[in-house]
């Protein structure tokens, strides 16, 4: 066959150009992109479950039982969302009923928690020390002591992707932002340049996954990847205690739990105390499904064994101090929860000028009073949540558990949202009612409705373009990694 001419490639050019277009056209590329936009609360995935065997009744009840986390930590995030906004809007916002003459209702304890940005971080690292937790020490009750390390290692190697991917591939939208001048200066004489941009940001970057530094980390293109740094620093302390205890019985297992929180509180580690209590509530939950679920055994064998008239005897007969056992407990977990609620309401600012919580300061000489009242309460919510039936339905509601799957996206976005155009959508909120009298807080209101609407919609995506794909490629890469010998 002839080599092909100069003139016969160019005509062949316009064949392949419209093979190309075929292949790659414009219609279907922007069906793609809107079909993408759309939310995925209103656009269910056609495709099914790869896997149809049925689950075991009893793993069923456990999923379900702290499924409400899920939820909880989807509020936690829109409510931080919340505050980040309103926080331009009315600066005091931190402060409480009370301090100063201030008769704000909405700032009443159990009302003010709804907003309070600063506690919800502390649900976050309950959560996620319980999270963490719960299936290392469902095998240690269970004595199931082979498997414990190869899930420590699964946790700890897909850790640093899980959290890290979506994390710097928003900074660097952040960065992209400041470069196209979007943002404010980090300094009032930063003098912007590529190089000088691209070296600023990798020495923001420098402290988010490393062990050698616990000073509060900050960085200027999004503010809260502190709270991940955070996260990461803890879930691997948290991942060492976890080894070192994984041989041990339960009483010797709880006290090393207790005085690695006692040293947590000594050297003024809030955060790493959250993560211990999560733990401790795993301890304590776990244990108990694990207790029921050896009952109920206990009891298929009495009644396969013609026992059951004997253990109905005695059912029966005890049936009175177990109704006021039971009541007696649920008074118990509300008073755990509503103290967790007045505890979670601490205000951040003039926290001991505050009534209700002057005498609180006194727990702690630690320079952030507010952090130590904050902590128990943290543990008291995410207790009773998980014994309180009532409490988990409206977080397993079908809103709070899509917050749930987009809340880390969400806490993600919403900042570069607020640092872009937070204040624009304010002041036009502003320009439609007015900024005086009851308008200032119409206007308000209609700029968060769009705020927020805006910020889901941007986490949905964010969460379908980089979150899901970050979790895959973590068990990808730790599939490749493993040695399965």
């Amino acid at each position: 066959m002839p080599p092909a001419t100069p003139t016969a490639l160019l005509w062949t050019l316009p064949l392949v150009a419209v093979h190309a277009t075929s292949k790659f056209s414009f219609p279907s590329t922007a069906r793609g992109i809107l079909s993408f936009a759309v939310p995925s609360i209103l656009s269910p995935s056609p495709t099914k479950p790869v896997s149809q065997r049925p689950i075991d009744p009893q793993i069923a009840a456990q999923r379900a039982s702290t499924d409400c986390l899920d939820g909880l930590r989807g509020v936690a995030a829109f409510a931080v969302m919340i505050f980040h906004y309103s926080l331009h809007a009315y600066p005091d916002i931190r402060d409480a009923y009370g301090y100063n003459g201030n008769a704000n209702l909405l700032q009443l304890p159990l009302v003010k928690i709804w907003y309070s940005g600063g506690f919800m971080v502390f649900l976050f690292f309950v959560i996620s020390g319980y999270v963490l937790s719960a299936r290392a020490v469902r095998l240690m009750l269970r004595r199931d002591r082979d498997r414990i390390l190869p899930v420590l290692s699964s946790m700890t190697f897909r850790r640093v992707v899980r959290l890290g991917l979506p994390s710097v591939v928003m900074s660097f939208v952040g960065l992209l932002c400041q470069r196209a001048e979007l943002l404010e200066k980090p300094w009032p004489h930063y003098v912007p340049g590529l190089w000088f941009d691209i070296r600023f940001y990798l020495e923001n970057l420098r402290d988010l996954f490393t062990f050698y530094k616990w000073t509060q980390f900050h960085i200027y293109y999004l503010p809260p990847l502190w709270t991940i740094a955070v996260e990461f620093r803890c879930s691997m302390i948290l991942f060492l205690l976890l080894l070192g205890i994984a041989r041990c019985r339960t009483g010797p297992r709880l006290l090393i739990e207790a005085l690695v929180f006692a040293d947590s509180m000594l050297h003024d580690r809030w955060d790493m105390g959250c993560f211990v209590l999560g733990l401790v509530v795993a301890e304590i939950h776990v244990g108990t499904q694990e207790a029921k679920a050896q009952l109920g055994k206990e009891e298929g064998l009495l009644h396969n064994a013609d026992a059951s008239d004997s253990f109905q005897y005695y059912s029966d007969a005890d049936a009175t101090s177990q109704r006021r056992r039971r009541i007696l407990k649920k008074l118990g977990l509300w008073a755990c929860f509503i103290a967790g609620m007045y505890l979670g309401s601490v205000p951040t600012d003039h926290t001991c000028e505050t009534p209700g919580y002057i005498a609180l300061c006194s727990i702690t000489s630690h320079k952030e009073k507010w952090r130590y009242i904050a902590l128990p309460g943290s543990f008291l919510i995410v207790f009773s949540i998980l014994y309180l039936p009532i409490l988990q339905r409206p977080l397993v509601a079908p809103a709070a558990r899509y917050l749930g799957r987009v809340s880390y996206a969400l806490y993600l976005v919403h900042e570069l949202v607020n640092m872009l155009i937070g204040e624009g959508i304010r002041n036009a909120g502003w320009a439609l009612v007015g900024e005086t009298g009851l308008m200032f807080h119409v206007g308000y209101v209609l700029g968060l409705a769009f705020y927020v609407s805006l910020c889901l919609w941007l986490a949905d995506m964010f969460m379908r373009a980089v979150d899901m794909p970050a979790t895959n490629l973590a068990r990808w890469l730790e599939e490749k990694c493993v040695d399965k010998s």
